[in-house]
């Protein structure tokens, strides 16, 4: 710490957690100490008057759209280092516009899809006949949902709960049956920022180890593609004569090149028996239909007599045959997809004295996060720790994680998650 001021709530040696408001902390961190910083703050959804996501008052501070917090963020990035942020798809374009702001370069936006959002969408139905005063007659019943109102269902309400299904008492009311205010949520957008380099993305590499992707660590997983190498035989002739092209070279297990969308399995997916219902791979590959590989093409010469070189004006085609790549299968399949419950299952939501964070994100996810913008043994910053997801996923990964958490009730979430066995992955 530059000053001393802030002392840590926690420190195991691989994670450092402080307790306190993260401009506070942030001004005591030197500058360019951190590799990335991958952070999910608060979405900012006021309303209403009833404060942020699910009446959590910090959740409609505007810390989010704070250019002076993503400002001090930047100064402890190294030069070039990655920041990536969750946001809100209705509050996203305030805390991009913040960063932005703050002087980082806006690179790309990551899509993470799921499948357990709920409609938090007004019933104008029953708006209408409630402005009628009008009594609707109970026709059936159904499993509990967002209620009219807009708020979340009750994080303590039970799978088996139920709520009345009415009918329209007013012309009007019937006039307007079946429409809404909100479509189902279904995925988070997640900004990819960048601190400038200094000078070339190769000399900031070599100098500060920023300044690039993990392409290789986050790859789709995929095997037997054919491997695709550039011959480069005669090929010194001014006008390129004996050019063979790029040839197939055999099979590789090296996967797809990771895409900026994410997918999440719906909590009954099983990787050995398929998707359950309302899982967003299935809803990709039911939409896509069966896709075969397409075919590799070898960049034949065109005819005889057709190309020319500095010594004569006509050489021979050279044939090599074109390659598939022999798959099939939905379109899920070309996007990283995690088989982890829709958000972050049960288990990966830890209590401590009753309270359970609510917005946890799945560590898998966050490992794929931290693995592409980190270099080996590298630090994360995360200024919004909530239950501590990032941090296990960088210990997971092999990172250090300097974590922040303002909210005293959530401490022992963090805490309760690091205690815990955490299997490291093996690099």
């Amino acid at each position: 710490m530059r000053g001393g001021v802030v002392n840590p709530h926690y420190d195991d040696g691989d994670v450092t957690v402080y307790h306190g408001d993260c401009l506070d902390v942030l001004r005591e961190l030197p500058d360019a100490s951190v590799d990335a910083v991958v952070t999910d703050p608060p979405y900012e959804l006021t309303g209403g008057g009833s404060g942020g996501f699910m009446g959590k008052h910090w959740d409609a501070t505007g810390i989010a759209y704070n250019v002076d917090m993503w400002r001090q963020c930047l100064r402890v990035l190294r030069p070039g280092g990655h920041l990536l942020a969750f946001g809100g798809t209705r509050t996203y374009h305030r805390m991009a516009c913040a960063i932005e702001d703050a002087g980082f370069e806006i690179r790309d936006s990551i899509h993470w899809t799921y499948g357990s959002g709920f409609p938090k969408s007004l019933d104008v139905s029953k708006a209408i006949d409630k402005m009628y005063g009008a009594t609707r007659e109970v026709v059936g019943t159904r499993a509990q949902r967002a209620n009219g109102a807009g708020s979340a269902v009750p994080m303590n309400a039970s799978a088996g709960e139920v709520e009345p299904v009415t009918a329209p008492a007013t012309d009007a009311a019937r006039q307007w049956d079946g429409w809404g205010t909100a479509l189902k949520p279904s995925h988070e957008p997640i900004v990819v920022a960048r601190k400038p380099l200094t000078g070339t993305v190769a000399g900031n590499v070599l100098a500060y180890g920023t300044g690039a992707i993990n392409v290789d660590a986050c790859r789709v997983e995929a095997s037997g593609r054919p491997l695709i190498v550039s011959a480069s035989e005669d090929s010194t002739g001014i006008f390129g004569d004996g050019l063979n092209g790029s040839r197939h070279g055999g099979t590789t297990n090296v996967g797809r090149w990771p895409a900026n969308t994410i997918l999440t399995h719906a909590p009954d997916c099983d990787p050995g028996g398929g998707c359950g219902a309302g899982c967003p791979c299935a809803e990709m590959d039911a939409q896509s239909g069966v896709i075969r590989d397409g075919v590799a093409v070898q960049r034949n010469f065109p005819a005889e007599g057709s190309r020319y070189d500095a010594s004569s004006y006509f050489i021979p085609k050279r044939p090599a045959p074109d390659v598939t790549y022999g798959g099939e299968g939905g379109a899920s399949r070309f996007f990283p997809a995690f088989y982890y419950t829709a958000k972050a299952s049960s288990a990966e939501r830890p209590r401590a004295n009753g309270i359970a964070h609510p917005t946890t994100k799945p560590v898998d996810l966050m490992r794929w996060l931290v693995r592409l913008v980190t270099p080996p043994g590298g630090v994360v910053l995360e200024p919004f720790a909530g239950s501590g997801t990032t941090a296990e996923a960088c210990v997971v990964e092999g990172f250090r994680c300097i974590a922040i958490e303002r909210e005293a009730d959530y401490l022992p979430l963090i805490v309760a998650r690091l205690s815990k066995p955490i299997e490291r992955t093996l690099l």
